[in-house]
């Protein structure tokens, strides 16, 4: 016993200085929380409905663009596109990261080609679905991956209109049927007509 002792106290003189000093004093290791864009509602559909929209082809041009690409498998393409005669209006190429069946799906993304930063920046957006009763889901969106800078800020503001404008029209979806897309305008066009 006496050795045992002695052996785990040899060990613990050996514990690296930083180790320590992160244990004694964790203000040390305190960091501010990451910067997200979160939007949530309550929608009238059955899980099962909702989880169709967000993760079929056929779904997502129900409500979230004219175009879709979606095969849902890890690595599985999650390609919108916004507006079908211009392919960088779109998430060309971006994959799923992972998903959990009528619970929650994650995806990379991308952002509108003039934050050139932010559109190669490796963001991503998880959304996740929870029953309220047998026919109202609550759809929480969150986009992640942000850092700083003025075109991340920018985007940011852009984000916070574009997945609440998004969030609107699941809930028309829900309600009213799938989105007419000759009637419907869309952020990118709102930004073209801004710039003539």
């Amino acid at each position: 016993m006496h050795i045992l002792t002695m052996v785990f106290l040899a060990g613990a003189a050996f514990v690296p200085s930083g180790i320590a000093q992160e244990n004694s004093n964790p203000a040390v290791v305190h960091e501010e929380p990451a910067r997200a864009v979160r939007v949530e509602a309550t929608v009238d559909a059955p899980v099962s409905k909702v989880w169709r929209l967000w993760t079929t082809s056929q779904g997502a041009e129900e409500f979230f663009a004219q175009q879709a690409n979606i095969q849902l498998a890890i690595g599985g393409p999650y390609e919108i596109q916004f507006d079908p005669k211009d392919e960088t209006s779109g998430t060309k190429g971006l994959k799923i990261l992972s998903y959990a069946p009528e619970e929650m799906i994650s995806f990379q993304w991308n952002a509108p080609t003039e934050y050139p930063e932010v559109r190669n920046g490796g963001t991503w957006v998880v959304v996740q679905i929870h029953p309220e009763g047998a026919d109202r889901t609550r759809v929480t969106i969150t986009h992640l991956g942000w850092k700083q800078g003025p075109q991340w800020d920018q985007a940011y503001a852009h984000f916070i209109q574009g997945w609440g404008g998004l969030m609107k029209r699941l809930e028309r979806r829900c309600t009213e049927g799938p989105i007419d897309w000759n009637k419907e305008r869309m952020m990118y066009q709102d930004a073209k007509e801004r710039k003539r």
